[in-house]
């Protein structure tokens, strides 16, 4: 096989290959195709950040706590 600058792979005791590594930097052209759904699997952290809520709506929930506490005057 070729050396390709940017593109390794690792070899179990077989010598089978289970793991191929891009650098994408070098590499522009397959992050359409790795952007495909099922291609990369999501991490569950990446999952739960987009259930998430954002900053913008964090800050108002907050506020609105805030506002309604019983402060002692």
């Amino acid at each position: 096989m070729a050396r390709i600058a940017g593109i390794t792979t690792q070899k179990n005791t077989k010598g089978e290959i289970t793991h191929v590594t891009i650098n994408v930097k070098k590499h522009q052209e397959v992050m359409p195709m790795l952007n495909k759904p099922g291609i990369v699997e999501k991490t569950k952290f990446q999952i739960e950040c987009e259930e998430g809520i954002s900053l913008d709506e964090l800050d108002n929930r907050l506020t609105k706590h805030i506002e309604n506490l019983p402060w002692e005057k």
